[in-house]
């Protein structure tokens, strides 16, 4: 029956390819235009911080405590009456109440609720949002667009800061700057370029200029990303691209902007060839001696502890948020939070906290298949469910090797949040058809 109903589908079927706001309410529709300009104060805050702090400061007011203060103020308007029930929403409720649990059962209450446990809340309560607020393939297109703008924020900073000096040169001295942003910055870039395919697809929607404007950042962010040699963005990107590439079915379009962005690459290699291979030779270097490298010492030191530690701590952790004093001072001799999520959520929530983790990932992906399974011959909707998979298997790695920021977050789930809400309205649509 489905089969023969997927048949017989065509995009202009869906009254989720039109916006329609038929009952919302005047704050609905505040809300709703708020929400695109999320992605640019991410990428404001994120691409800015280090102008205005220094980078071994801490406590001083900055972009990144102004837009925390912003979007929290947005979700306390967006209130629990716009949570629609639905699995993945109920799970996130669930990990975040118990994660608050174990914050205010921290000896930090203070330190653990503001530089943990509201960065977790903000960035997944953006899926939410997104399944409420983005109900048609228009508005997702339009979602990416502002994405693109606010990757345009990033990229004029990492161009800026070369010619400048300004910021860190990870990695290797005196060879890329990354100005105002810290060092993962990149990784907003390869999230971003995994949902190119999409907005490339519906390019015909925009003006002359905002295509230029999209092909312009789009190129510009694959230079950013490799010259950044960022391990995190790479992978993010190629993993990412790869899952893309088995999920959509125009992979000859695919291959055609791989192509060319990588003749164009070529093309104007010769600019920066001798800082490409210096940080390329020295991430090699690292690479070799990743055992040495204290994001993957710290997730052996957090099994050790994990293996003699109580039957309590086991299940529920322990100074989630809060691990500086307790378990940086152990291992390496000051108060160095844990870094990556995982190892994170092991020591800090036990297995209750990293099993809810992890099968959030699981429900994510089993609520994308059922949706490609039903609606797998309708081209527009297996696109973004493409894009989807490839943004979840790129946040996933990204979480293993180390951890995202607040503005990825926000980035990664209201874009999951939109595609699922879609879906989902598409899917009642098309029951209504039956």
């Amino acid at each position: 029956m489905i089969s023969g109903m997927n048949s017989m589908m065509r995009e202009s079927d869906f009254v989720g390819l039109k916006d329609d706001f038929t009952g919302w309410s005047k704050r609905d529709l505040i809300l709703y235009r708020l929400l695109f300009f999320i992605p640019l104060i991410n990428a404001a805050a994120d691409s800015t911080i280090y102008y205005f702090v220094n980078v071994n400061t801490s406590g001083e007011l900055h972009p990144g405590i102004i837009r925390g203060f912003v979007i929290l103020l947005y979700l306390m308007f967006f209130g629990f009456r716009r949570l629609l029930k639905h699995p993945v929403n109920n799970l996130i409720l669930f990990l975040l109440t118990y994660f608050l649990i174990l914050s205010l059962l921290s000896s930090n209450v203070t330190y653990s609720i503001s530089s943990g446990y509201i960065k977790w809340f903000v960035g997944l309560m953006m899926f939410p949002v997104g399944f409420y607020f983005i109900r048609s393939y228009d508005s997702i297109v339009r979602l990416i667009f502002y994405m693109v703008i606010g990757s345009s924020f990033v990229c004029l900073n990492l161009t800026v800061a070369q010619f400048t000096g300004f910021g860190i040169s990870a990695y290797v001295d005196d060879s890329f700057y990354i100005g105002g942003a810290g060092v993962g910055i990149t990784n907003q870039l390869a999230y971003v370029l995994l949902l190119y395919p999409v907005i490339l697809r519906a390019r015909n929607r925009f003006s002359r200029l905002e295509k230029w404007m999209i092909y312009f950042i789009g190129f510009l962010s694959v230079v950013f990303i490799i010259l950044a040699m960022k391990r995190a963005g790479l992978i993010a990107l190629a993993g990412g691209g790869l899952i893309y590439f088995n999920f959509t079915r125009n992979k000859r379009k695919v291959l055609k902007y791989v192509g060319l962005s990588a003749v164009l690459f070529l093309l104007i290699l010769p600019l920066f060839k001798d800082i490409l291979v210096d940080r390329y030779n020295e991430r090699v270097e690292q690479t070799k001696e990743l055992e040495n490298e204290n994001r993957y010492k710290e997730f052996f030191y957090v099994l050790d502890e994990f293996e003699g530690a109580g039957v309590p701590q086991k299940l529920f952790g322990n100074e989630l948020f809060n691990t500086g004093k307790y378990f940086g001072v152990k291992y390496f001799d000051r108060e160095r939070m844990i870094h990556g999520d995982i190892s994170a959520f092991i020591y800090g929530s036990g297995l209750l906290g990293i099993s809810t983790y992890l099968f959030l990932f699981i429900l994510l992906l089993d609520t994308g298949l059922h949706f490609l399974r039903r609606f797998r011959r309708v081209i527009f909707v297996r696109e973004i469910l493409a894009s989807f998979f490839s943004l979840l298997f790129a946040t996933f790695l990204v979480s293993v090797t180390g951890s995202g920021t607040i503005g990825e977050r926000c980035l990664v789930y209201l874009y999951m949040g939109a595609v699922i809400g879609v879906c989902s309205r598409i899917k009642i649509k098309s029951k209504a058809t039956e």
